[in-house]
């Protein structure tokens, strides 16, 4: 651990380091034919074997170097390696202007998505750890539109879509869950709107002003405790990541075939530089957009039943199951500022600003069948003498998302010492403002205890009048309804400093020592509001058009809706009846109010870190390595709820505290034999902390039959841990290609199954000397506890070539394809439930794609497939797998002047609306269908301008 003594020891050292006179090189590489700044470019020193890679600006630095005569070398893929000499005297600080590449060679590289390629691949090459990275062209435009989107082409990562939109939003990395990951924007962790976990959903963020998303596989000290499955980093442009002013206009449609309208998107970016030595730079982006998209969901919505008690194997069946049609309105407004301003050779500062606000408008309109029970007799059979009910149900949801980070930087360079700080602030909110759900229900004579399920299409027994008593809007009376609140907010506040010290070593490249602080705050609010009782029915309600679901090749007739203009006023429609009717009533509201909701909860977690580590390299041997110590308190303010039978609901304020500290050594090593050819080799400590569901502290006494229950949350649930090994090899092309393969193993102690935890017992004296419980059967005490171990194994291999040495118009094209071959375990450690594969963990995953760039076309046609994946747990222990997908994607840009291109974007090409983007079975390879979702083909088409 870091002391206050070295601390001390490292902020005065520069005195004595003064007395020995080092020199001090810094530079700048641009493109020579459009001046921009080139990132990545790795730049050694031959006669010391001392490295420095360029930033976003196109800067590098040595900060102690002897005295004498050099040899420069400057490599960037595409372009020529540059070579320079240069003397240095005691004591000075040169500043050089170094270009790269000439008018012929330069234009493989100037813009598009070779530029894009070559960037990303020469930061590949040139980093310490193994990583991947996603980065815009030289002139600022990234080839996607979302964050998750351009992901999915990287090896190791796969994307979980979001049903509704269809769009990208989840990243998992080798296989765990995306929860696992840590999700930075511009540098601080990114705050989690998602009520139940620690997720990023990244379809909020659109690419406006991206510059880059990197993903880390291995981490290093200076990287966080926390990312199992690894780091993904998105980093957005300032003005002077650029060679000159910027006015870039995109407008574009964007249109779905089920939805059959067209949507408008626009976004536009200003960035230049001014002051006496341009000295300044501004950077405004702005993106908004409105997505019209239109569905169908085929799906259990409860646990599968057996037929005998508890033993499945004689048989299960659906306890509810629907027929859905959606339509969801999203808007996407989008906000990025960066302020740069370069005190002085020595220091710079910059702010940088993003928001990012998703509002989603969706209607569904279903018709779900209920078996007539869920009971079982005094043998175990299920009972089939009850009669089922067929239901009209309609919901009209809002939700609101909005993800921002402010963070504020600086670096300072003092001799051999470089000093980065800074503090930032990220919010992540998630509200409900109308989530209205009504049925209308009629019974059956059917029991809806047994489907036909031999086709792909789960279809229930029903009699003839079954039949026409759904299709008869007069028999329909009101069934479940609901009005609640549910709204989320995170907010993190951070502080952090970082100094590193480069020695005039032979082999000691510099030493980095580091310390941050991080709150998190957490806030739920749930509650609720509306559940109305009475007799309505559904012709007095009012009827909506008939829902066709053929399109899809289903076999289920057109099926009655509500009128969605009642749905969406149901609040006030509900609350009127209830005024006005006395026939009616709010079931919610007891003694005249609403009881509270115990699951409401308010939550901090402050992070303590520190950490040291060194560089250091013997010919072409790189070692990197240190240790990082993450200290952690949680205090959660709950409710507790005591519900006893014969008295009223009571409710009282509780707070639970923990803290954990967290050990993590890192080693990262490379072997770079020549110029294009590097090995890797890792190993790394990492942490997943508590999902906030277990760490909440919410406790719940409940008294049925004469005996209490307990459940008790647990903040002293301590973080799962990681050992994480890596092997890599890469081989980097001229031409702007790469082939690269490497292993991966993880060994996970204390691991939570995503939404699962080990429930233990909790404290029984405690609640057996609780005078309020005086007298009462005490039976089941629950708490959660930490799992057991799991393992994730596989090998990545990675293939992007630029095919430049074909004659004519050949040598436009390009290939990319990547491929993961992986298996996990996972011991849950709950009782009942067999370990198994991690939820979104592919045993394979494929990306193959062939591009073309040349004469002012770019095309890329790409075909993704993933295999199967268990996504989740349902009854008897059963994993819900989500059956293979694949998509061919296309994209194709033409440049009609050298400041105008046209673009047509396509994802799911062959897709007609007749395939489920999602398939989701009851144990893989079944034909019980839990949940098929079908959306269909988008397109997004338009025009881009750069004044």
């Amino acid at each position: 651990m870091l002391t206050t003594a070295a601390l001390v020891a490292a902020f005065s050292a520069p005195a004595a380091w003064a007395q020995a006179s080092p020199a001090q090189l810094a530079g700048m590489v641009r493109q020579a034919q459009t001046g921009a700044p080139l990132s990545g470019v790795l730049v050694r020193i031959e006669e010391t074997g001392q490295t420095a890679v360029t930033d976003s600006e196109g800067r590098y630095r040595f900060g102690a170097l002897a005295p004498g005569a050099y040899s420069l070398t400057l490599q960037y893929l595409g372009l020529p390696t540059g070579r320079e000499t240069l003397t240095l005297t005691a004591g000075e600080s040169a500043d050089r202007a170094s270009t790269l590449g000439d008018a012929a060679v330069s234009e493989l590289v100037v813009v598009g998505q070779r530029a894009a390629q070559a960037q990303a691949l020469s930061r590949q090459f040139a980093a310490d750890n193994i990583s991947n990275i996603v980065s815009a062209d030289q002139a600022g435009r990234f080839p996607d539109l979302n964050a998750a989107e351009s992901l999915r082409r990287m090896p190791g990562v796969s994307v979980q879509r979001e049903v509704v939109a269809g769009e990208g939003r989840y990243v998992s990395i080798r296989g765990l869950d995306s929860g696992l990951n840590n999700t930075q924007i511009n540098g601080m962790n990114a705050a989690q709107p998602e009520k139940e976990n620690r997720r990023v959903p990244l379809d909020m963020v659109q690419t406006a002003a991206l510059s880059s998303i990197t993903v880390h596989k291995t981490l290093l000290p200076d990287h966080e405790a926390d990312g199992i499955g690894g780091a993904v980093v998105l980093e957005t442009a300032t003005a002077f990541d650029f060679a000159g002013p910027v006015l870039d206009l995109t407008v574009s449609g964007f249109h779905h075939d089920l939805a059959g309208e067209m949507s408008p998107m626009i976004q536009a970016t200003a960035a230049r530089r001014f002051g006496d030595q341009q000295q300044f730079g501004v950077l405004v982006s702005a993106a908004w957009s409105k997505r019209k998209t239109q569905g169908f969901v085929f799906y259990n919505d409860e646990d599968y039943l057996a037929y005998v008690e508890d033993d499945p194997g004689a048989g299960v069946t659906p306890l509810q199951f629907h027929l859905t049609q959606y339509e969801d309105d999203r808007e996407n407004i989008s906000a990025n500022l960066a302020l740069n301003w370069a005190v002085s050779n020595a220091t710079e500062l910059t702010f940088k600003g993003s928001y990012n606000r998703l509002y989603d408008q969706e209607l569904s309109r279903a018709l779900y069948f209920e078996a007539g029970t869920d009971e079982y007799d005094d043998d175990g059979a299920l009972i089939l003498t009850e009669p089922g009910t067929a239901s009209i149900f309609n919901q009209y949801e809002e939700t609101e998302l909005t993800q921002q980070s402010y963070v504020l930087s600086g670096v300072t360079h003092s001799g051999a010492f470089t000093y980065e700080y800074g503090l930032g602030f990220s919010s992540g909110v998630r509200n409900e403002p109308f989530d209205n759900e009504v049925a209308f229900e009629v019974e059956l004579d059917s029991n809806l205890l047994g489907y036909d399920l031999s086709g792909d299409f789960p279809r229930p027994n029903l009699s003839a009048a079954d039949v026409a008593r759904i299709a008869d809007p007069s028999g329909y009376e009101l069934g479940y309804n609901d009005i609640d609140i549910d709204d989320q907010e995170n907010s993190r506040y951070a502080a952090h400093l970082d100094i590193t010290y480069e020695p005039a070593s032979d082999w000691l490249r510099s030493v980095k020592v580091g310390a941050k602080a991080e709150r998190s705050k957490r806030v739920l609010k749930e509650g609720n509001v509306m559940e109305l009782e009475g007799p309505l029915s559904l012709t007095d309600f009012g009827v909506g058009p008939l829902v066709d679901v053929s399109v899809t090749g289903a076999p289920y007739p057109a099926f009655l809706s509500l009128d969605i203009d009642q749905v969406k006023a149901w609040r006030a429609y509900s609350q009127r009846l209830v005024a006005t009717d006395p026939d009616f009533e709010n079931a919610y509201v007891e003694d005249g109010v609403i009881p509270l909701d115990a699951d409401s909860y308010e939550s901090r977690e402050d992070v303590f870190a520190l950490y040291g580590m060194a560089k250091a390299d013997w010919g072409a041997w790189e070692v990197i390595g240190g240790l990082r110590v993450d200290h952690a308190r949680v205090e959660s303010d709950n409710w507790e709820a005591i519900e006893l039978e014969g008295a009223d609901p009571q409710f009282r304020r509780i707070t639970g505290k923990a803290d954990y500290t967290s050990w993590l050594p890192r080693v990262q090593v490379n072997y770079r034999p020549s110029d294009d050819l590097v090995f890797r080799g890792a190993f790394f400590t990492s942490i997943a902390r508590p999902e906030p569901l277990f760490i909440s502290g919410a406790t719940e006494i409940e008294e049925d039959d004469g005996e209490v229950d307990v459940t008790i949350g647990n903040p002293g649930l301590k973080p799962a841990y990681a050992y994480n090994f890596d092997l890599g090899v890469e081989r980097y092309f001229g031409s702007i290609g790469v082939i690269s393969a490497g292993v991966y193993y993880k060994r996970i102690e204390r691991f939570i199954f995503s939404g699962i935890a080990i429930e233990a017992e909790g404290d029984r004296a405690r609640f057996e000397n609780d005078p309020r419980l005086v007298g009462k059967v005490i039976d089941d005490i629950v708490t959660y506890a930490n799992g057991e171990d799991a393992t994730v194994y596989g090998a990545e291999f990675n293939l992007v070539r630029q095919f430049i040495e074909l004659p004519g118009a050949w040598n436009g094209l390009g290939v990319y394809a990547n491929a993961t071959f992986q298996r996990s375990d996972a011991d849950t450690g709950v009782e009942g439930i067999e370990g198994g594969d991690f939820f979104n963990a592919p045993e394979t995953i494929f990306t193959g794609a062939v591009t073309y760039q040349k004469h002012g076309v770019e095309a890329t046609l790409a075909y993704g497939w993933r295999d199967s994946q268990a996504v989740r747990f349902s009854s008897y222990g059963t994993r819900i797998v989500e059956e293979p997908y694949g998509s061919l994607d296309g994209q194709f840009r033409y440049a009609l002047t050298p400041k105008a291109r046209i673009f047509v974007n396509a994802v799911d090409l062959l897709n007609d609306g007749d395939q489920p983007i999602v398939d989701e079975r009851y144990g893989e390879g079944s034909s019980y269908l839990e949940g098929a979702t079908y959306s269909g083909r988008t397109v997004t088409f338009g025009v881009n301008y750069r004044f």
